[in-house]
């Protein structure tokens, strides 16, 4: 089964630096996205992990560590995901303009049984949920977590 990929790009308007300021307020990411259901993690920092359970607009919840394997504070995390999905993820943040862009990009696979199954049949299903939660937490991350930085 081919991987889940992703690969877009986002401009705030703030300063690298303070977005991820922002960022790295680990603690507020379950206030900022309800459809985080679970959250348990230190900072965001090289060799730090967080266990999430994530619950998209289906009946299903997706539970996955995020483990920090690289680290450059203001540029770049890199990290790589375990559970119900395995693979490499990073964030990439620069300068651009009169703010900053966000590219976030992943190669995930389905570990879980079921949801391999699931993806079976119902991958555009998935698909699109999985758009509706990057959509939405992109919103949610301009609204609640930059509007009051």
């Amino acid at each position: 089964m081919r991987p889940f990929d992703f690969d877009r790009s986002w401009h705030f308007d703030v300063a690298p630096t303070d977005f991820w300021d922002v960022l790295e307020r680990t603690a507020d990411y379950p206030r900022w996205w309800r459809w985080l259901r679970e959250f348990d993690g230190g900072g965001l920092e090289e060799g730090t992990s967080a266990r999430c359970v994530v619950r998209g607009p289906f009946p299903y919840s997706l539970k996955f560590t995020v483990n920090v394997v690289e680290m450059e504070r203001g540029r770049l995390v890199r990290t790589h995901v375990t559970g119900d999905l395995v693979g490499p993820a990073r964030l990439e943040v620069a300068p651009h303009g009169d703010g900053c862009t966000a590219r976030l990009a992943w190669q995930l696979e389905l570990c879980s049984p079921g949801l391999r199954d699931l993806a079976r049949w119902g991958r555009p299903l998935m698909e699109w949920g999985h758009g509706w939660v990057v959509d939405n937490g992109v919103r949610q991350f301009r609204r609640r977590a930059l509007a009051f930085p």
